[in-house]
């Protein structure tokens, strides 16, 4: 099976309180429509780049595109994988992962620190692991998978909306 884990782009969706919102314009070229939008680049589903936090952090052009094993709500041996998570987490969570060698960490919530703290975005991004938040999990269930993750890239930025998909198994990924 495979999951499109990115939350769809549009103008009602939420951002974060005194962020840019989302706002798409179009322009009509003879038979061609162009758009232009402008954002925030950690709305919806986005990844967060070391330099989010640290100046000198890698920015987002620095980052590859991510194929990941990776391990939903289950932490088993997490070296070079990425692990996703429903909720934040905690700064002992997010130490213990930097100390494992994760290569990536997600979550389905808008942040993966809990409310009016940084820690965890800061021992993560100090470690140079990117960080994915807003994710749609709701359909996948603890497990172990196999994730693709596009950031876009944007030269210097601190983040990115990202496109993520997530398979069950490698021939999932296969077109036929």
């Amino acid at each position: 099976m495979l999951y499109d884990l990115t939350k769809p782009i549009h103008p009602d969706m939420e951002v974060w309180p005194g962020d840019i919102s989302f706002e798409r314009t179009e322009k009509q070229f003879g038979d061609f429509v162009t758009s232009a939008v402008s954002m925030s680049l950690h709305s919806g589903t986005h990844m967060d780049a070391p330099s989010h936090l640290y100046r000198d952090g890698k920015t987002i052009d620095k980052l590859q595109p991510f194929i990941l094993k990776t391990l939903v709500e289950i932490e088993a041996d997490l070296k070079n994988k990425a692990v996703f998570f429903r909720d934040a987490i905690t700064a002992e969570k997010a130490q213990n992962l930097v100390n494992q060698h994760v290569a990536l960490v997600g979550t389905a919530s808008d942040s993966i620190d809990k409310p009016d703290v940084t820690e965890v975005h800061a021992i993560l991004l100090r470690a140079g692991i990117p960080i994915v938040e807003n994710l749609l999990l709701d359909k996948v269930k603890p497990g172990e998978y196999i994730s693709l993750i596009f950031p876009l890239k944007i030269v210097g930025a601190d983040g990115s909306p990202v496109r993520i998909l997530l398979a069950d198994t490698i021939q999932d990924l296969e077109m036929g």
